[in-house]
């Protein structure tokens, strides 16, 4: 595999690096499942730690108690 590439894990799918996509993922149980859509996209960080609004390291626009929205 070339240096710098990322397998998905069961998935077979692989990205290149710096490439911008307009999603984010995060790995549970050796599996990568998408941020939810109101977490705010973080570069080389985590952007979430599951798949609720809940669950955002930032929010792209507000946050509401402790949900994204």
């Amino acid at each position: 595999m070339t240096r710098g590439w990322h397998r998905r894990r069961r998935a077979g799918a692989v990205t290149l690096p710096g490439v911008r996509r307009a999603t984010r993922e995060f790995s549970q149980d050796g599996e990568c499942s998408e941020c939810h859509p109101e977490c705010e996209r973080i570069e080389g960080g985590a952007t979430c730690n599951g798949s609720g609004a809940d669950t955002c390291t930032r929010c792209a626009h507000y946050r509401d108690g402790p949900h994204c929205v």
